[in-house]
């Protein structure tokens, strides 16, 4: 992996919380890095730590040992805009959509003069187009989502954090707002680190996949997704990579994924 296409940096990384006056290891020396454009996902069982990598790595959370570096500067020094989208869309429900957009763009600094040109495009990769004025409650959950990714693009982020953003939703949903967030990934190449403890999601999705065990966290194993894009849920090439993944997830996890 080259330094020079280096985005993020992850090297000798532990975390421990106090629970009840207790010193508790959840991160243990978690090493990894990633290429500018790659997309990666931390797939593990709950309570391994993968949200608080992505806490560590926005920011969110300055608490630790170890180095984070984002484009080769430490974390703390860096000026890359990161978006995070959460397990919950996290929308503002007095507002619109559009208007939900206009907030972040207002928030990261964009001229208002681009803001309409954005948000009508960014809601039409996500099929939202003529759902400008409606307000969040008038929405299904995946729209709601829909509206998130929408919403994380539109400001241009150098780095993406996903935490088991479609997690709550039923499967054939999830599959086709996985399919419309590779398609604005694969036009937009943004850097992007995704939880999640869905085997299948990891394997659409990612062009690597970091597994790791619990107790305290760490990456066991490191896989490459070998498949072509655009992927379908229906190929033989995924079917047989997907095995491969869970049968190494089991055995890391030791329980069914």
């Amino acid at each position: 992996m080259s330094s020079e296409t280096r985005k993020i940096s992850v090297q000798r990384l532990n975390k421990f919380f106090t629970v009840q006056d207790a010193r508790k290891q959840v991160l243990h020396n978690i090493n990894f890095e990633v290429d500018a454009g790659e997309f990666i996902c931390l797939l593990g069982s709950s309570g391994c730590g993968k949200s608080t990598i992505l806490n560590l790595i926005s920011g969110l959370d300055k608490e630790y040992s170890g180095e984070i570096r984002i484009d080769g500067v430490p974390r703390a020094q860096s000026s890359a805009h990161l978006s995070y989208l959460f397990q919950e869309p996290r929308l503002l429900p007095w507002l619109t959509v559009e208007k939900n957009i206009h907030f972040a763009l207002q928030a990261a600094g964009v001229p208002a003069a681009e803001w309409p040109e954005r948000t009508g495009h960014y809601l039409g990769m996500v099929n939202l187009s003529g759902s400008e004025r409606h307000y969040i409650h008038q929405l299904s959950g995946g729209m709601q989502h829909r509206v998130a990714i929408a919403r994380a693009f539109s400001v241009n982020p150098d780095i993406l954090l996903m935490d088991e953003p479609f997690g709550a939703l039923d499967e054939l949903t999830a599959r086709d707002i996985r399919a419309n967030l590779l398609e604005l990934w694969q036009r937009d190449r943004k850097t992007v680190l995704f939880v999640t403890h869905n085997t299948l999601e990891a394997t659409y999705m990612a062009d690597r996949i970091l597994m790791m065990s619990a107790n305290p966290g760490k990456i066991d194993t490191v896989e490459q997704v070998r498949l072509s894009r655009p992927r379908q849920y229906e190929s033989d090439e995924l079917f047989f990579m997907h095995k491969e993944v869970i049968s190494q997830f089991v055995a890391i996890s030791g329980k069914p994924a």
